[in-house]
């Protein structure tokens, strides 16, 4: 399981929406990319974090929570990006799903951000996070 997965199971298990691993109709949280429908629903995805040491197993990547909600209302879609926030901001000390040993998740902003509305004019908000993990390597144990 990557780390985006592993963050998606957590989101889950946070009570934040539904993951399913499959990638099947059914869930709201989603691997990387949102598709056209739920209107609602989160998509996880990592970017570059620091350099990494090559004997240390341990990394610390970026993970960019987007979230939308449906056109009608775009308190609807701030709120659920608070609430991610606010449940993973600080989250850590844990396995996650796939054996990563998450040490700690920190919000690198201080609140969802709003980046305007899809080609639907449904309204979508980032929250991002640095997240310290121990993942350990063949080459780094």
């Amino acid at each position: 399981m990557t780390l985006v997965g592993e963050i998606c199971a957590l989101l889950d298990d946070l009570g934040l929406g539904t993951y399913r691993e499959d990638g099947l109709p059914g869930g709201d949280i989603f691997h990387t990319f949102l598709p056209p429908s739920p209107d609602s629903a989160l998509a996880v995805a990592q970017y570059v974090g620091r350099e990494s040491d090559a004997g240390n197993p341990w990394d610390e990547p970026y993970i960019q929570v987007r979230v939308r909600g449906p056109a009608v209302d775009v308190r609807v879609a701030e709120q659920r990006a608070q609430d991610v926030y606010d449940r993973l901001h600080g989250v850590g000390r844990r396995a996650l799903a796939g054996g990563t040993w998450l040490q700690l998740a920190i919000g690198t902003q201080s609140g969802p951000y709003p980046i305007g509305p899809d080609e639907q004019g449904r309204p979508e908000f980032t929250v991002n996070f640095r997240v310290d993990v121990d993942r350990p390597t063949p080459n780094r144990v």
